[in-house]
């Protein structure tokens, strides 16, 4: 049997009315801390993941002897990696310098500014046609026009709906 907490609910509820914050607060808090504890039961992770076709991991993502053998050598070339850096940056040092990275950015804010432009000088080629094709749309009697063609498809729309659906029936052959 259910233990009742009516006294708790009465002393929350009395102190609310009562306009004592503190006291409320208390009798709230041994009201939540009454409730149980909501937990599926143990395993159910694991029948959902079955009843989906996926198959839960046993024992962890690094159980697998392949997971570990494939650690492992990621592991052994970042270290032999690791070897190569040094040279490889000197030689890079050697071919590079302050002037060529300072050209580099020059050239590439020149690119960039460039693109930009293009990129430009086609929104406003598509800003003029789209003026041009929405410009006739605005006059009152392009509009009537098309309002109208909007009222005659519907209606045609309508009566196909009809008649197709009024041609429905369960039989496909007629009888002889």
């Amino acid at each position: 049997m259910r233990p009742s907490h009516q006294n708790a609910l009465d002393r929350w509820l009395a102190a609310e009315r009562g306009d004592r914050p503190e006291e409320a607060e208390a009798a709230l808090a041994e009201l939540f801390g009454a409730l149980p504890l909501i937990a599926p039961p143990a395993g159910f992770a694991d029948r959902v993941l079955v009843r989906a076709g996926i198959q839960a991991a046993r024992g962890g993502v690094f159980a697998s002897r392949v997971v570990r053998l494939v650690l492992a050598a990621c592991l052994v070339a970042m270290g032999l990696g690791v070897l190569w850096l040094p040279p490889t940056l000197r030689w890079l040092a050697g071919r590079w310098s302050l002037s060529d990275v300072v050209q580099g950015g020059v050239q590439a804010l020149i690119d960039g500014t460039q693109w930009l432009a293009s990129a430009l000088r086609l929104w406003d080629l598509l800003l003029t046609i789209g003026g041009a094709l929405t410009q006739p749309l605005t006059l009152p009697q392009v509009t009537a026009i098309l309002v109208a063609c909007l009222v005659a498809s519907s209606l045609a729309f309508r009566f196909l709906r009809d008649q197709i659906s009024g041609e429905r029936n369960w039989t496909y052959v007629d009888p002889i």
